[in-house]
């Protein structure tokens, strides 16, 4: 018991200078941790999927509302299926049988790049993209207005991944200004997606790159990702109370944290470079990891669990910190772990 408590007494100074700070709201705490500012406490958040309860806007929002009265997390990142963006243009899903409990590609009308030119038309005020934003309101009238919520947007060229079934071939890249054209039109379908789930409550945007990485050319991603990742964030930055980036993938284009109009960084600091430390260096933004999903979360034991979380924290000294997992956390993860995560900070 002294141990623990010498471990609170550390955490106390790291963040606060020394002295506790007067207790902050979700809000108050997360804005402060954007700006590198003093904090109560380190804030935290941690995502899963809930399958079985995602497939209507009524079941997504118990869900998430039971899943944030349960753990109290500083921000509220919403988990529609990661397919959903692209469901109104006619791809065909069926549940992933992987741990994360989302959705995975079973067929779509986009099977040569010509097809890409008939996209069909697709508006927030109907079919899935109706749900989502009906979630945002459901969820923003459940929870005190001092808990931040965030909705997920994917980029568009994660978008156009998803349309044709995972994998961009080359011949989707041969012709850039015809992709061009089709990822224009991605992003304007993105900015008014995020326009309607601000005006229904949401406070901002998970914006998660899943090509930004050693996967995907770099000269490429600038070419025909970069402009159009920032044409959907620019877009929504003026009425953003807050913007994390996810960097998805094995050895992501971090220099993109820097460049980009947002608050935060997310990426899976225990599985790839750069590790926690070494990104306090290489950024400017709020850092957004510190757990590994897998290990220990989904893996080991809560003590575990725990001294990761003692790890950032000494890290980073508290500062411009959300101690978070660096992607969403499996399914098969036990409660225990993710209530040990939330007691550590």
């Amino acid at each position: 018991m002294k141990e623990n408590r010498q471990d609170q007494d550390v955490a106390a100074e790291s963040t606060t200078g020394g002295t506790a700070a007067e207790h902050m709201s979700h809000r108050a705490r997360l804005e402060a941790a954007f700006k590198g500012q003093p904090v109560d406490r380190v804030p935290v958040s941690f995502w899963r999927h809930f399958p079985g309860r995602d497939h209507t806007a009524a079941l997504q929002i118990a869900a998430t509302v039971e899943f944030q009265r349960r753990f109290d997390l500083d921000l509220v990142k919403l988990m529609p299926t990661g397919m959903y963006p692209v469901l109104d243009y006619g791809v065909e899903v069926e549940p992933s049988t992987d741990d994360l409990g989302t959705t995975r590609y079973v067929a779509g009308p986009f099977k040569a790049p010509a097809d890409l030119a008939r996209l069909p038309e697709v508006s927030p005020e109907r079919g899935a993209l109706a749900e989502q934003v009906a979630v945002v309101k459901g969820v923003r009238a459940a929870l005190d207005p001092d808990t931040p919520i965030i909705q997920t947007v994917f980029s568009p060229l994660a978008m156009l991944a998803k349309l044709v079934g995972g994998t961009i071939g080359a011949a989707f890249l041969e012709d850039e200004k015809a992709l061009g054209r089709t990822l224009d039109r991605l992003a304007d379908d993105a900015i008014a997606f995020g326009q309607a789930c601000l005006q229904r409550g949401a406070d901002g945007f998970f914006f998660a790159t899943q090509l930004a990485n050693a996967t995907f050319p770099l000269d490429l991603y600038e070419r025909i990702g970069i402009p159009f990742d920032l044409k959907v964030l620019e877009a929504l930055r003026r009425d953003s109370w807050g913007i994390v980036l996810h960097l998805h993938g094995e050895n992501p284009n971090f220099a993109l944290a820097d460049r980009y109009p947002v608050d935060a960084v997310s990426w899976e600091d225990r599985e790839t470079s750069p590790s926690l430390r070494e990104a306090l260096d290489r950024t400017t933004r709020c850092l957004v990891g510190g757990v590994g999903r897998n290990h220990p979360l989904a893996s080991s034991e809560a003590v575990a669990v725990a001294a990761q979380v003692r790890e950032a924290i000494a890290w980073t000294g508290g500062r411009r910190l959300i101690v978070a997992p660096g992607c969403v956390v499996p399914i098969s993860a036990p409660e225990h772990n993710l209530l040990a995560l939330r007691a550590a900070v």
